[in-house]
């Protein structure tokens, strides 16, 4: 597993609207249904992008691309993601943050994840694990350095399942502790999932500088001679 991929994977576990979507199917009649819905169709939408993305981008940024290819396309990710936290950092880039006297895992009724949720159902379920699981920055970075460490397909796809299998590794503990213990994991959700929502701005700051930096420093030392 690429190093970088990896790091990456680990950044995706606690997310403030999976944390709400799971906490939401944990208060229906019959979790472990919507749960399972949620996983199957939001692993295989985001997986089969990812192989998608990581097979188009071999012939770019793959071990036998050219150098200077491959030191550009960090880069620019590089750039974006710098471009992204100074958005953030100057209020130019809004990040909806909870309100003061909301409930951290209760999502705006107006709101697109508010009105999924709102009556639950299995295909409601499945288009939500879809819709928590868009492809963004982080996801084609770690496309990209999975890309970057093998010329093997396959051990492409096996990183990109294993980097999903961390982005869905709350909804899975939650599909096995559903009807074992599902008010001790609803208190764990809140208050870990409260933490990370009223942070939420700063650590998407510090993430995105850092990714950004790193990204940018390691393509001009690629390209230096």
């Amino acid at each position: 597993m690429s190093p970088e991929a990896l790091v990456l994977a680990l950044s995706t576990v606690i997310r403030p609207t999976s944390a709400a979507a799971v906490f939401a199917m944990l208060a229906t009649a019959r979790p472990a249904r919507l749960l399972l819905a949620y996983i199957i169709a939001g692993f295989a939408f985001s997986a089969g992008i990812g192989v998608v993305v990581v097979i188009l981008l071999s012939g770019w940024t793959g071990p036998g691309a050219p150098d200077e290819v491959r030191a550009v396309i960090g880069i620019v990710l590089g750039a974006v993601s710098l471009g992204y936290a100074a958005g953030l950092l100057s209020g130019r880039v809004q990040q909806p943050g909870p309100d003061a006297d909301a409930d951290i895992l209760a999502p705006a009724a107006g709101s697109w994840l508010g009105r999924q949720l709102a009556d639950l159902s299995v295909p409601r379920a499945a288009v939500v694990g879809v819709l928590t699981h868009l492809p963004g920055l982080f996801y084609i970075t770690a496309l990209n350095s999975i890309t970057n460490s093998t010329s093997s397909v396959v051990n492409q796809i096996v990183q990109v399942a294993v980097y999903n299998a961390f982005w869905f590794a709350l909804p899975a503990a939650a599909l096995v502790l559903a009807t074992r213990r599902p008010v001790e994991l609803k208190d764990f959700l809140r208050r870990l999932t409260g933490w990370v929502a009223r942070r939420e701005r700063e650590i998407l700051i510090a993430a995105s500088g850092l990714l950004g930096t790193y990204l940018i420093v390691k393509g001009v030392v690629e390209l230096l001679p």
